[in-house]
């Protein structure tokens, strides 16, 4: 199956690397993947298992249950790509803790999981509704590149949502996600540049959805 792909390659991939290390290099990833997680699970065991009983609840056999015990030791060893399978793929999501594996491999630095999680927390699917984190994720995801994340960071700044509104932050970032292709931030660009004439004619401009209004006001 593609979860047991998946955590083979992985586990060859944690094999590879802790033999050319030794055992002290398995012990320094373990260390950086528990300190990713103990922010986000305080307790005792810091990394999520998924219940057996609600993973044969949802149809898995005895070799689904044994791929995914070697999916999440992968991950568990420090494997990030695998902490963000766990936390996206479909086998896991609704028979286990996928936004607690999201959370880590975000906070592991990958970019992916970083943009997923910043929707989780705009939608409120798998995570509370909080535009301040969703914005955080988004930003860290932009960072690095991501496209979309630096889309959404600029529609935060447009709405002020999360974030402190701004539409010459929101600019730059939809700048950056128009210069690689994205279709909605380079027509969301076009607003945002007409919300900044009309700010610099001393009116000012409201950004509502993804239409923006000018009101007759003059800023004060």
């Amino acid at each position: 199956t593609k979860l047991d792909g998946w955590a083979n390659e992985s586990l060859s991939r944690v094999k590879k690397a802790c033999s050319k290390a030794g055992k002290r290099g398995l012990t320094e990833k373990q260390e950086q993947c528990t300190g990713a997680a103990e922010a986000i699970r305080p307790e005792a065991n810091r990394f999520p298992v998924v219940d057996e009983a609600a993973a044969r609840a949802a149809g898995l056999n005895d070799t689904g249950m044994a791929t995914l015990r070697r999916y999440e030791a992968a991950a568990t060893a420090g494997d990030v790509d695998m902490q963000y399978r766990l936390g996206c793929s479909d086998e896991m999501i609704g028979i286990g803790p996928a936004t607690t594996w999201l959370r880590i491999a975000a906070e592991g630095g990958h970019a992916k999981a970083q943009y997923n999680l910043a929707c989780a927390y705009k939608s409120g699917e798998g995570a509370p509704v909080d535009y301040k984190e969703s914005a955080r994720w988004n930003r860290a995801a932009a960072e690095q590149g991501h496209t979309e994340a630096q889309c959404n960071l600029g529609l935060s700044y447009c709405k002020g949502q999360g974030v402190a509104q701004s539409y010459a932050d929101a600019k730059g970032w939809l700048e950056k996600a128009a210069a690689q292709g994205d279709e909605l931030a380079a027509h969301e660009l076009g607003k945002v540049q007409m919300a900044l004439a009309v700010q610099a004619r001393g009116h000012i401009a409201m950004f509502s959805g993804r239409e923006v209004a000018t009101g007759l006001e003059k800023n004060r």
